[in-house]
């Protein structure tokens, strides 16, 4: 058993509320720091979440209502179209998925994690 009873998770994009998720499953009351004053909500693109971090997310209850798109493999190409890189699926895992990052954002940052969710501010 911890000694430890709280936590300080610093920056509150996608990785900052999953922690304070992980960190509350571990028995750790966490509170989420930002330096903007307002959440990330409905900001960014699509992004692509391997296996591994799929796992995570759902180790922290988040992978309910997750709503992504499997992809076996991923081109990227620069403005011009011109191929970049090819990433394949990982053989014996499951897909990767793409999703819309404010969709994620919205799942890690809902009650209970925003309850902890502190803005910082010049003079605190």
């Amino acid at each position: 058993m911890s000694a430890i009873k709280t936590a300080a998770v610093i920056g509150g994009g996608i990785a900052g509320p999953a922690t304070a998720l992980a960190l509350r499953r571990a028995g750790i009351e966490a509170t989420v720091h930002e330096a903007y004053e307002s959440t990330a909500d409905g900001l960014g693109g699509m992004l692509m979440v391997a296996p591994n971090g799929l796992s995570a997310l759902e180790v922290v209850g988040v992978d309910h209502g997750l709503a992504g798109q499997p992809i076996h493999r991923m081109v990227m190409t620069d403005g011009r179209g011109r191929r970049m890189g090819e990433f394949a699926g990982l053989t014996g895992l499951p897909p990767s998925q793409v999703m819309w990052r404010a969709d994620l954002y919205r799942l890690c940052a809902s009650e209970p994690p925003r309850q902890a969710y502190r803005p910082c501010t010049e003079s605190g």
